[in-house]
């Protein structure tokens, strides 16, 4: 017996007539949406102005007819107008309307900068407006923001700011040669700063480099100097166990306690056990992290070393060299431990540009490129911390 099969699409002969069907309809729901929001957000700004400047006694008078520019195509909206107590029409509502514009494309620019990629806004594009958003669109969008002052970090004057933790570290990635096209390994040195008193942090500066060594912090830490903060007034910095770092605040801050990361000895101990071993190890640095004194830290440690010392050697050089750089934390309050025992504050940030440059398998074309894209990427950190 022959079944006659039962068509799901509604009247549409085609599944592609059905998704131009759908994406016709998104896009009317989207321009309704868009239209919705414009009008209120410029009636709102303009009740504002109304109410500040309430002695030229401001009142609406109708609106002008215009067309909002977006990735979804022309979207008409009214933009009311206001009439003066002499009869005369205030203007100012098409400069709202303009600003209102704008908005849609740094909405772009600050996707990216959040750490939205472009594979994943061309993504977003054809899902929510049936089309993708040119690369060229996000990347001119998106240089034209990083030229803003904000987005200046190396420029910017630290002259009396005042910071309680530092943090540093570097994020490697590669770039291509100015004149010979080749690719080469590239690092971003940054320190971070952050404020108790302000609950609030903040990057110093960094600087694109060829290697950690100690010359290329010291050029890092002199230009944060110069530009008005002295890293010997922080308490304490937090970093991984880099000998380049060392070197530079062994020379240029003798005295200032150094923090090695324990996120960063926890892997590279872990990577020096064996597959077989490595929860229990892992579960014995999870112990070693809720001590709750220096003193019953170093007891655990010596208990580790007994337990582990036959059957993972390496594991337990890697734990117990320069140890006591990882225990400077119970130094500190305790509310704070948590705070300054890894260098999580830079390598957040850090993480974020490694998901955007993913899709470039993490290399620029140039290290202006790159200088500029770190820079934008850093800057909107700081404004969003």
């Amino acid at each position: 017996m022959k079944h006659r099969t039962t068509s799901r699409r509604g009247g549409f002969n085609t599944a592609e007539e059905l998704s131009n069907y759908l994406l016709s309809a998104l896009g009317d729901n989207l321009k309704q949406a868009v239209k919705s929001c414009v009008e209120v957000c410029v009636r709102s700004e303009m009740e504002g102005i109304r109410n500040r400047e309430a002695e030229k006694h401001l009142v609406f008078n109708g609106s002008y007819d215009r067309n909002l520019v977006s990735n979804i195509g022309k979207v008409p909206v009214d933009i009311p107008r206001f009439r003066t107590g002499n009869g005369d029409h205030d203007i100012r509502a098409l400069s709202v309307f303009e600003t209102a514009r704008g908005s849609f494309e740094d909405l772009i620019a600050h996707m990216h900068l959040a750490g939205i990629s472009q594979r994943k806004i061309d993504k977003l594009g054809k899902l929510l407006f049936g089309k993708a958003v040119p690369p060229q669109t996000t990347r001119r969008l998106h240089e034209a923001l990083s030229e803003e002052e904000a987005f200046k970090v190396n420029d910017r004057s630290l002259a009396g700011e005042s910071f309680d933790y530092l943090y540093a570290d570097g994020i490697w990635f590669s770039s291509l040669g100015s004149l010979t096209k080749r690719k080469k390994d590239r690092v971003a040195l940054a320190v971070y700063g952050w404020s108790k008193e302000r609950q609030q942090g903040t990057f110093l500066g960094f600087r694109l480099a060829g290697g950690e060594s100690a010359d290329e912090w010291k050029e890092l830490i002199a230009s944060i100097h110069k530009r008005g903060f002295d890293i010997k007034s922080a308490k304490l910095i937090s970093a991984d166990d880099g000998q380049g770092l060392l070197s530079a605040l062994e020379d240029m801050a003798p005295s200032m306690p150094v923090q090695i990361c324990i996120a960063h000895r926890y892997r590279n101990v872990l990577a020096h056990t064996r597959h077989v071993n490595k929860r229990a190890v892992a579960d014995d640095l999870k112990k070693l992290t809720a001590c709750s004194s220096k003193e019953e830290a170093v007891a655990h440690l010596k208990d580790m070393e007994k337990r582990w010392q036959v059957n993972e050697p390496r594991a337990v050089t890697s734990l117990l060299f320069n140890v006591n750089r990882s225990l400077t934390y119970f130094d500190f309050p305790k509310e704070d431990w948590k705070m300054i025992r890894t260098s999580n504050k830079v390598e957040r940030s850090f993480r974020e540009i490694r998901r955007r440059t993913a899709v470039s398998d993490h290399h620029f074309q140039s290290d202006a490129s790159a200088e500029k894209y770190i820079a934008s990427a850093i800057g909107w950190r700081n404004l969003t911390v």
